[in-house]
């Protein structure tokens, strides 16, 4: 228990970000996009999905120009102007059209709006926006430039009804009780529909497609790791699956993670089909090369050596608990038993596994 314990607090630290969905705004953020008098009607551009495919003349946010151009020169005033958390910083992501002029939706939209909204409390949202919409009005040609100036406005509406949703989720969320795992798969369809409520769905997937991905995965994989019914091998074949199964857009991510889990679910096998040493070794040094097949092979026989030594223990612990002492005599003689087989480092191990068999 206290193993699958361990499991579900390493998928919660790794998920992380999802208990910081609602508080990730600084307080300067949440005042700027608390409800107000916002001019932005929070609606999605529309574009035609037949030019979609078509990004053989891409114009980029980044793309070169000669300096003498007014329009470099106006630039160059509107970007000496920031704030001095940027001075001297290079303007994170960018904007892509397509050859037809409309706007090529990517990550790199999302990178450009929040370099920009960090500098919230140094100036305000308007200044912010201001900065924004000037900089894509000079960049990009329509209908790219209103597409992208739509898109921010429903980027920061999208922020706005976040601070919102962090004041009201935590009653949203009692329904699941105690339960960590289903109030993350709330809070996650929570976010999710927000996102696609205003960005629209072709939008959102671009920003947090990707992330989402990743999200839903360690939280199957938390439903996994936290499943006390399963044995070890059941559980290195669920994750398995469950990783084989992952988006193609987190696969990358996974490659490691799969390739150990993998060769864990392996060497799992050929202990249950009664393999020796030998075999496990050599599945061992394919995957991680002959050094670290030793020093695995190292640390199963002082595990084994281990486990035989903390069984004898258990034997001979049985027998004095058998003999009715009295709680002094019976300490007395626990503690000389542990002294006997145990270094001392070894004892605080023994004393914590007797705790949790509640021995």
């Amino acid at each position: 228990m206290r193993v699958v314990l361990l499991l579900i607090f390493i998928v919660l630290a790794a998920l992380g970000g999802l208990s910081l969905w609602f508080t990730q705004s600084t307080p300067e953020l949440m005042v700027s996009l608390s409800p107000s008098n916002s001019s932005s009607n929070s609606s999605t551009f529309n574009t035609d999905d037949s030019l979609s495919n078509d990004r053989e003349k891409v114009i980029t946010y980044q793309e070169n120009q000669d300096e003498s151009t007014p329009g470099l020169r106006h630039e160059q005033e509107i970007l000496m102007s920031l704030p001095r958390s940027l001075r001297g910083t290079d303007v994170n992501g960018g904007f892509e059209v397509d050859s037809n002029g409309h706007l090529v939706l990517s990550k790199s939209n999302k990178d450009f709006f929040e370099y920009f909204l960090s500098t919230l409390g140094e100036e305000n949202l308007e200044q912010v926006m201001d900065r924004m919409i000037s900089l894509i009005e000079l960049k990009l040609p329509s209908p790219a430039k209103e597409e992208a100036i739509q898109l921010l406005h429903n980027y920061v509406d999208l922020k706005r009804a976040l601070v919102n949703l962090e004041q009201e989720v935590g009653e949203g969320l009692a329904q699941y009780g105690d339960s960590p795992l289903a109030q993350h798969k709330a809070r996650l369809d929570m976010l999710s529909g927000l996102r696609n409520q205003y960005l629209g769905n072709e939008a959102a997937t671009a920003f947090f497609g990707e992330s989402e991905d990743f999200d839903r995965y360690m939280l199957d994989k938390m439903a996994v790791t936290s499943n006390a019914t399963l044995s070890d091998q059941e559980r290195s074949q669920a994750l398995v699956s469950l990783m084989e199964n992952a988006p193609e857009s987190i696969k990358p991510r996974l490659e490691d993670e799969y390739k150990m889990q993998k060769l864990n679910l392996d060497v799992e096998n050929l202990r249950a089909s009664g393999a020796g040493n030998e075999a496990i070794y050599q599945a061992r040094s394919q995957v991680l090369g002959e050094d670290a097949a030793q020093r695995l092979a190292q640390v199963d026989q002082a595990q084994a050596e281990w486990t035989n030594k903390y069984q004898d223990y258990q034997t001979q612990k049985a027998q004095i608990d058998s003999e009715g002492l009295s709680e002094e005599a019976y300490q007395t003689q626990v503690e000389a038993l542990q002294t006997r087989l145990f270094e001392e480092n070894e004892i605080r191990r023994v004393q914590a596994l007797d705790r949790i068999k509640g021995s």
